[in-house]
């Protein structure tokens, strides 16, 4: 393990059009898990009824991510905010969709796309496919 392993992910809090965002970038794995679950908890803490959390900056998405994911829907739940998820590229769509989670989750495939859809009153996911890939 060198440095990296200690900065694989960082989240930030930024505001888009008026929406609070939480963006969180690098690796969801079990190394960087503490620092980004800390700092999503605490976000939605004080979040409003609706929020993005973008993950378009994500380039890994473990189990360990995936169940921060759950955890952050139970909080959010708790505290009466609905969030929904901006992904559009395979490394976090594939686990989502593998575990079946993206019958949970509102995934749209951009920020922009999240954004539109917690600010108008009738959300409707966008499709979010995962592109083939040559193996």
């Amino acid at each position: 393990m060198g440095e990296d392993s200690a900065a694989a992910a960082s989240a930030q809090a930024v505001t888009v059009d008026g929406v609070p965002v939480l963006r969180v970038v690098g690796e969801l794995d079990m190394t960087a898990l503490d620092t980004v679950r800390a700092e999503l908890l605490i976000w939605l803490d004080s979040a409003p009824e609706q929020v993005v959390i973008d993950l378009t900056g994500v380039t890994f998405m473990g189990s360990s991510g995936l169940a921060l994911l759950i955890e952050a829907a139970a909080h959010a739940d708790r505290c009466g905010v609905r969030f929904v998820l901006a992904a559009g590229h395979r490394e976090v769509l594939r686990p989502i969709q593998v575990t079946n989670l993206d019958e949970v989750f509102d995934l749209y495939p951009d920020v922009a796309q999240a954004v539109a859809a917690v600010t108008t009153t009738t959300p409707q996911p966008s499709p979010v496919e995962v592109e083939p890939q040559d193996v």
